[in-house]
């Protein structure tokens, strides 16, 4: 009787399994209208007929009057709209995409469901390899935002380069120009974070939950970084994915 419990334990997430590869299957095989007008909006037909980028279907397109530079072409090594973290609505909520500017992915890249990925016109956006972010995130860029490899960017994180509304002095001059982003390599960004402009966070850093960053931690490496105002925390860390 215990062999026969456990046989079948064994069938049953094999079923699970191809359950769950089967879903994923359809999810891809749903986005592939707006995948194919994705890839072939924003780059040479060369490349574009290989679809590395792969949208869901529960994406919705802005606008793509844009550009994107892929270092590696393969299959899907793009991905935007999927997966995303259990608080997520997955039927009812969607991923917007606005690439007006120029987008620069060194390898590949996720970009989870609920997410808001806006590049404004005259923005450029630099991705390093293995660029993740979990869901329900929004970044705006209107500068430059720069993000290295192995980056790990959790839920409800907000990352942007500029105010969107100018302040102007007595002159009439603007004082609240946008200004540029860096985020290093192997950087992970907690949930509910503020990552705001003229703002840098070194190599090796983990972003506490609900940290807001409004300053340079260039120099400051391998380091936990929370608070409000932000502080570093603790010092040669290491983390894992």
């Amino acid at each position: 009787m215990l062999l026969l419990h456990k046989f079948i334990g064994i069938i049953t997430i094999r079923i699970m399994i191809k359950l769950r590869k089967i879903s994923h299957m359809l999810k891809y095989l749903f986005g592939l209208p707006k995948s194919i007008y994705v890839n072939f909006r924003l780059l040479p037909f060369n490349q574009a007929v290989k679809l590395p980028i792969i949208v869901s279907n529960k994406t919705k397109l802005i606008s793509l009057n844009g550009k994107v530079n892929l270092a590696k072409v393969k299959t899907g090594i793009i991905r935007i709209g999927f997966g995303g973290a259990e608080h997520i609505d997955y039927e009812y909520t969607r991923t917007i995409l606005k690439i007006d500017g120029i987008v620069n992915f060194k390898g590949r890249a996720k970009i989870g469901l609920g997410s808001k990925f806006i590049i404004d016109k005259e923005a450029i956006f630099n991705a390093g390899d293995r660029f993740g972010i979990t869901g329900d995130t929004i970044i705006l860029c209107n500068k430059k935002i720069s993000i290295g490899d192995n980056a790990r960017i959790s839920w409800q994180v907000i990352i942007m380069d500029s105010d969107y509304h100018p302040i102007l002095d007595i002159n009439n001059n603007i004082i609240n120009e946008p200004t540029e982003i860096t985020i290093g390599n192997n950087v992970w960004i907690g949930a509910r974070c503020f990552i705001l402009k003229n703002t840098y966070i070194d190599d090796g850093c983990i972003i506490a939950a609900n940290t807001t960053i409004t300053k340079n931690f260039n120099g400051i490496k391998h380091s936990v970084i929370g608070g409000n105002s932000a502080k570093v925390l603790k010092t040669d860390i290491r983390w894992h994915n």
